[in-house]
């Protein structure tokens, strides 16, 4: 009964909700939306205890003295102070200010190293002689160099703007179709059964 009951509660709330999408009822629109509500409920609560979870690992780590408390304790100053801000601060201008001056500019960074994480990936690809890693290699410098604000470099935007439009949008859309693919094939086998997860 341990094992047969989650699966028929997930097989029920996944064929309310997937008749709630393709059929137009009251009653399956009610029972859909109670079930997305609960859905984003259960994903704040798990947000919630993700965050103690982060709060804990941390603050445990530097009352240790444990290799690495430094970047624990950046991280704990950082949690709590984005969190103290978000409670006090929500939508006034000092909330914009920090997303601003704080949050855009780290998630930029981030985008910036991802790009320098390719280019070297393409430059060991490269020196083991692979055809695609030279081409990898030229198409990222000449994605990087065409998006500077150089003079000189300029003419090489057309050619940036046509490899972003076509041949990147094109793997954009392969891997979001592969992306739905494998959301249906993993939905598909919690509703009949064949993966349970919540066990």
């Amino acid at each position: 009964m341990r094992r047969v009951l989650p699966g028929l509660v997930a097989l029920g709330a996944g064929v309310i909700i997937l008749l709630d999408y393709l059929l137009e009822h009251p009653l399956l629109d009610m029972l859909g939306g109670y079930l997305l509500d609960g859905a984003v409920i259960l994903g704040a609560c798990a947000l919630l205890l993700g965050l103690m979870n982060l709060l804990l690992v941390n603050e445990r780590r530097i009352r240790r003295r444990e290799r690495g408390w430094g970047a624990s304790a950046v991280i704990l100053v950082s949690a709590l102070a984005s969190l103290g801000l978000g409670l006090v601060a929500w939508q006034t201008p000092a909330w914009a200010w920090f997303y601003r001056s704080v949050l855009f500019p780290l998630e930029a960074g981030a985008g910036a190293l991802l790009a320098f994480a390719v280019a070297g990936a393409a430059v060991r690809t490269w020196r083991f002689g692979s055809v695609e890693g030279a081409l990898l290699l030229v198409v990222g410098l000449v994605v990087l160099l065409g998006s500077l604000p150089l003079g000189g470099l300029q003419v090489l935007a057309p050619l940036r703007d046509w490899i972003m439009a076509v041949p990147v949008l094109a793997a954009v859309r392969g891997i979001l179709l592969g992306v739905a693919l494998g959301v249906v094939a993993t939905g598909l086998r919690v509703l009949v059964g064949v993966d349970r997860p919540y066990e």
